[in-house]
């Protein structure tokens, strides 16, 4: 391969990555809205959770949410479900990420959950999908098969959820009230507070 098809390959997948973030705007619908305010209504405690990749981009949520001055904590389903599922509470929030709504720890962790009394917000590609049914409210995700590395790898889903937490931890800061002019005070590594100053 030469440099030129590979730099042409990497372009064609930027692209379609960029492509199915665009496709989120779109999208969104009143679920979206239903969800950001439960968030904003929440009376107990903020639990993000999903497992493998979609665990990675739950953790990133929590801790934008966090750097949005909304309490937020990453429980892994698979540990959730050898104990800790008892820290669950009437008034709990989970937000649960599932490309296929089909991964059977976030299913059974959410299950128990939904029985303690917690209310759910799915983010899946499969609105008919376990994680679905669990959900009170169900974001679509399904950003469509071209971003994603060689059809299989979850690329341009990945950053599609992100975008999507993004706007849910954005809209929440906002809705609470949250100053941006607090960062100076909570971020003071690294340039973000300067660009508030």
């Amino acid at each position: 391969m030469t440099d030129e098809q590979l730099l042409q390959d990497a372009r064609s997948m930027i692209l379609a990555e960029a492509e199915a973030v665009g496709r989120m705007a779109d999208k969104l619908d009143a679920s979206f809205a239903h969800a950001v305010e439960l968030i904003n209504t929440c009376q107990g405690r903020l639990f993000i959770s999903g497992s493998g990749t979609s665990g990675t981009m739950a953790r990133r949520m929590v801790h934008l949410f966090c750097s949005c001055g909304v309490a937020a904590f990453f429980l892994d389903p698979g540990t959730a479900l050898h104990g800790p599922s008892a820290i669950i509470a009437p008034g709990d929030l989970i937000i649960a990420l599932s490309k296929s709504g089909k991964s059977d720890d976030l299913n059974d962790f959410l299950t128990i959950a939904r029985k303690r009394g917690a209310q759910v917000i799915g983010l899946t590609w499969a609105p008919d999908s376990p994680l679905a049914a669990l959900s009170d409210y169900v974001i679509d995700v399904n950003s469509g098969p071209e971003g994603e590395g060689e059809g299989v790898y979850p690329f341009g889903s990945t950053l599609a959820v992100g975008a999507v937490g993004d706007a849910l931890c954005l809209l929440a800061r906002r809705a609470r009230g949250i100053e941006l002019g607090e960062l100076t005070e909570t971020h003071p590594s690294g340039a973000t507070a300067d660009l508030v100053r």
